[in-house]
């Protein structure tokens, strides 16, 4: 009996101690590195991590784990890690640039042959129908004039132009309204709230394996969850990636989408 409970104790001592996670280091290599931060990221043990400008990271882990590498500026990398990596620590991960293709863009609805003559007289025209009134004519009409672009400023503050007007303006309300439209402005430039605007749409094809046919679809998807932006302008990679991966099964799930 006590040989059995021995033999237990070191299988559950030995069970503890290769669960325990190890250091997984080292270095990403990518064009403008300096210039960027990538989002690390262990699916399985759902923990993050950044490189350092010189592309060195550091990161919990075991055999097994699934590794994510993702930024705007470069292609998601998905790594599976491997004992020798955990050993050795000096794993280095390549990154290529991201490259966005553009929608194709179609200047004219018609067709044209090159010849000029013919396309005229097939590309319809219309024809400025507009009264020729003169100044004169329209200033005895009587019109309303509202004021342009174009129309002179009045200065209020100094009375309708007098130079002998006294002057009084509140410099402190001035200042706060000038400073808090620039906040507002900074708020709204530092403020993401699109998915696109975290990941490209290679991720949500390959890893949340949404098809291409249905990638629009899937963002109006994302559009109608409540909270989603406030999910983004957190910008916690960690929570959007687990958000977006939730609701990618969600989708398929809901419409019936195999993988």
């Amino acid at each position: 009996m006590q040989k059995i409970t021995y033999v237990s104790f070191l299988l559950i001592t030995f069970s503890s101690f290769s669960q325990k996670s190890s250091e997984l280091k080292g270095r990403i290599i990518a064009a403008a590195l300096e210039l960027e931060f990538v989002n690390i990221v262990n699916l399985t043990k759902e923990i993050g991590a950044v490189n350092d400008e010189s592309g060195y990271f550091e990161i919990l882990a075991n055999v097994g784990d699934a590794i994510v590498f993702s930024s705007v500026q470069f292609q998601l990398k998905k790594y599976i890690v491997e004992e020798e990596d955990l050993q050795l620590g000096n794993l280095l991960i390549f990154l290529e640039p991201a490259i966005n293709e553009l929608d194709e863009v179609h200047i004219s609805q018609y067709s044209l042959s090159g010849d000029i003559q013919k396309d005229i007289q097939e590309i319809p025209t219309y024809e400025d129908r507009l009264p020729l009134w003169n100044a004169a004519q329209i200033k005895k009409m009587g019109f309303v004039w509202q004021d342009d672009a174009q129309s002179p400023v009045k200065n209020i503050a100094l009375g309708g132009g007098s130079s002998q007007a006294s002057v009084s303006i509140d410099l402190g309300l001035v200042i706060n309204l000038i400073s808090g439209v620039f906040k507002n402005k900074s708020i709204q430039i530092d403020s993401k709230t699109h998915a696109l605007d975290f990941y490209k749409e290679d991720f949500f094809i390959k890893e949340l394996k949404i098809p291409e046919t249905e990638f629009y679809n899937f963002l109006d998807f994302l559009d109608e969850e409540t909270g989603i932006k406030f999910i983004l302008m957190s910008n916690d990679s960690l929570r959007i990636l687990e958000f977006l991966i939730y609701q990618g099964d969600k989708f398929k799930e809901k419409y019936n989408i195999g993988e």
